[in-house]
Protein backbone atom coordinates (compact mmCIF):
# COMPACT_ATOMS: atom_id res chain seq x y z
CA UNK A 1 0.00 0.00 0.00
CA UNK A 2 1.07 3.57 -0.53
CA UNK A 3 1.65 6.16 2.18
CA UNK A 4 -0.87 9.00 2.02
CA UNK A 5 -0.42 12.39 3.63
CA UNK A 6 -3.03 15.13 3.86
CA UNK A 7 -2.94 18.59 2.27
CA UNK A 8 -5.13 21.48 3.37
CA UNK A 9 -7.22 22.72 0.44
CA UNK A 10 -7.27 26.23 1.89
CA UNK A 11 -3.57 26.98 2.53
CA UNK A 12 -1.67 23.98 1.10
CA UNK A 13 -0.07 22.83 4.39
CA UNK A 14 0.66 19.10 4.35
CA UNK A 15 0.43 16.91 7.47
CA UNK A 16 0.67 13.33 8.67
CA UNK A 17 -1.26 11.79 10.30
CA UNK A 18 -4.62 13.30 9.36
CA UNK A 19 -5.98 16.18 11.44
CA UNK A 20 -9.48 17.59 11.90
CA UNK A 21 -8.28 21.18 11.46
CA UNK A 22 -5.23 22.67 9.79
CA UNK A 23 -2.72 24.03 12.32
CA UNK A 24 -1.69 26.74 9.85
CA UNK A 25 -5.04 28.26 8.83
CA UNK A 26 -7.77 26.42 10.75
CA UNK A 27 -9.26 24.95 7.57
CA UNK A 28 -10.96 21.58 7.70
CA UNK A 29 -11.05 20.51 4.05
CA UNK A 30 -8.30 18.07 3.08
CA UNK A 31 -7.12 16.16 0.02
CA UNK A 32 -4.86 13.10 0.03
CA UNK A 33 -1.39 13.11 -1.52
CA UNK A 34 0.81 10.08 -2.05
CA UNK A 35 4.26 10.23 -0.42
CA UNK A 36 6.42 7.75 -2.34
CA UNK A 37 9.92 8.83 -1.31
CA UNK A 38 11.81 10.69 1.34
CA UNK A 39 15.16 11.53 2.90
CA UNK A 40 16.34 10.07 6.20
CA UNK A 41 16.89 12.81 8.81
CA UNK A 42 18.05 10.45 11.58
CA UNK A 43 17.62 6.86 12.72
CA UNK A 44 17.77 4.83 15.90
CA UNK A 45 17.61 1.23 17.08
CA UNK A 46 15.04 0.19 19.69
CA UNK A 47 16.55 -2.66 21.73
CA UNK A 48 13.77 -3.44 24.20
CA UNK A 49 10.10 -3.11 23.37
CA UNK A 50 7.39 -3.35 26.00
CA UNK A 51 5.14 -6.34 25.31
CA UNK A 52 7.24 -7.67 22.41
CA UNK A 53 7.33 -11.45 22.25
CA UNK A 54 10.34 -11.83 19.94
CA UNK A 55 12.51 -9.22 21.65
CA UNK A 56 14.39 -8.37 18.44
CA UNK A 57 15.77 -4.93 17.70
CA UNK A 58 13.74 -2.53 15.57
CA UNK A 59 15.30 0.16 13.39
CA UNK A 60 13.33 3.41 13.11
CA UNK A 61 13.98 6.55 11.06
CA UNK A 62 12.63 10.07 10.86
CA UNK A 63 11.98 10.58 7.15
CA UNK A 64 11.18 13.92 5.47
CA UNK A 65 8.74 12.89 2.74
CA UNK A 66 8.77 14.27 -0.79
CA UNK A 67 5.28 15.62 0.02
CA UNK A 68 6.56 17.60 3.03
CA UNK A 69 5.72 16.02 6.41
CA UNK A 70 8.17 14.05 8.52
CA UNK A 71 7.10 10.46 9.29
CA UNK A 72 8.56 7.79 11.57
CA UNK A 73 9.29 4.71 9.47
CA UNK A 74 10.51 1.20 10.14
CA UNK A 75 13.76 0.12 8.43
CA UNK A 76 14.99 -3.35 7.52
CA UNK A 77 18.67 -2.32 7.64
CA UNK A 78 20.92 0.50 8.84
CA UNK A 79 20.92 3.68 6.74
CA UNK A 80 22.67 7.03 7.01
CA UNK A 81 21.22 10.51 7.44
CA UNK A 82 20.66 11.93 3.97
CA UNK A 83 19.91 8.55 2.34
CA UNK A 84 16.95 8.46 -0.05
CA UNK A 85 14.25 5.88 0.75
CA UNK A 86 11.01 4.67 -0.78
CA UNK A 87 7.96 4.68 1.50
CA UNK A 88 5.08 2.21 1.82
CA UNK A 89 2.53 0.90 4.33
CA UNK A 90 2.58 -2.79 5.34
CA UNK A 91 -0.30 -5.13 6.30
CA UNK A 92 -0.08 -3.95 9.91
CA UNK A 93 -0.37 -0.26 8.85
CA UNK A 94 3.25 0.49 9.71
CA UNK A 95 5.22 2.98 7.60
CA UNK A 96 8.17 1.22 5.97
CA UNK A 97 11.27 2.82 4.46
CA UNK A 98 13.43 0.96 1.94
CA UNK A 99 16.79 2.42 0.85
CA UNK A 100 16.92 3.37 -2.83
CA UNK A 101 20.02 1.92 -4.38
Amino acid sequence: MTLKVFQCKQCGATVFPARYLCSECGGGDWCERVAERGTVSEWTSVHRRVGAQDGGDVLLASVKTDAGPIVIARLDRVVQAGDEVSLAIDEQNRVLAQPIV
